[in-house]
């Protein structure tokens, strides 16, 4: 397991007993976008957006989805 897989199960773990903590929902979805884990680091970076509408996991969001659409080729 490298660095970025131990952190992500360290941070599943804190998440596990703090479910709410935006800040912890959005460094493990940059953690996944890094593993090109896509869907999951989306997951947890609207997770992040509703418990913190304007945190980092918001802006997140938004660039992630901006770049899948920009590569979706059944764009125009």
């Amino acid at each position: 397991m490298n660095e970025i897989e131990q952190e992500i199960v360290a941070l599943t773990a804190k998440l596990q007993a703090e479910p709410d903590d935006a800040r912890a929902l959005y460094r493990r979805g940059s953690l996944y976008w890094k593993l090109g884990r896509r869907a999951e680091a989306i997951t947890d970076f609207n997770a992040s957006a509703e418990i913190e509408p304007d945190g980092p996991g918001a802006a997140a969001a938004a660039h992630a989805l901006s770049i899948l659409d920009f590569f979706n080729p059944q764009n125009p």
